[in-house]
């Protein structure tokens, strides 16, 4: 049986609902286009945006080998274009593959170095040195690095960047408008652009 076979193809609107924290797995899905936020909910409904997942990249994969529940929710953040693998089609197609193993293997050491670099940005760096690299990172994925600035090329709302820093959107929204007037940051239409600072220099 061969992973074509029991794939399906599907496209979901911006704001989207893929599955909840807590959801029972039914599969896991690969983005081909759009960009799906990966967040946690508290108990008292506040979300915290831990991830943002874009083409070629895996969802899902953890809970639909563990059998367990999802560990995280999961939202597009733009309309985005996803295969679906079925859970139970997919086992029966791991325990026969070795390739397959292998790369599973492989995107979970990926998922676990970049939890352990989040880790380290919340524990080893305040809210401004985190809101920067932060930036740079997106720029990185989702925009361009030119010689002096770093363009995040993505419609980001101050409450979604206060969720992925795990921080209050007025104390990100304090950062951004200090660093506007350092000269640190610029913003143009829905692009954020990061300035290199002399020390960077």
């Amino acid at each position: 049986m061969r992973l074509a076979q029991i794939a399906r193809v599907t496209t979901i609107p911006a704001e989207t609902l893929l599955f909840s924290q807590g959801d029972d797995s039914d599969g896991l899905y690969c983005v081909t286009s759009g960009i799906i936020r990966i967040f946690l909910t508290a108990e008292d409904s506040r979300e915290v945006t831990i991830q943002l997942f874009e083409e070629g990249e895996v969802i899902g994969d953890i809970a639909l080998l563990d059998g367990l529940q999802r560990s995280a929710g999961a939202a597009a953040l733009t309309e985005t274009r996803l295969i679906f693998v079925p859970r139970q089609p997919f086992l029966t197609l791991l325990d026969s593959s070795a390739r397959l193993q292998r790369q599973i293997i492989i995107s979970l050491c990926e998922r676990l170095r970049q939890t352990n670099e989040q880790v380290n940005r919340a524990v080893f760096h305040d809210l401004r040195h985190r809101l920067l690299v932060l930036l740079r990172q997106l720029a990185l994925i989702h925009g361009r690095i030119e010689k002096d600035v770093a363009v995040v090329e993505l419609d980001l709302t101050q409450g979604t960047l206060a969720q992925m820093l795990g921080a209050s959107r007025e104390a990100v929204n304090k950062q951004i408008r200090a660093l506007i007037k350092e000269g640190r940051l610029s913003i143009d239409g829905h692009h954020i652009i990061v300035h290199r600072s002399m020390k960077e220099a």
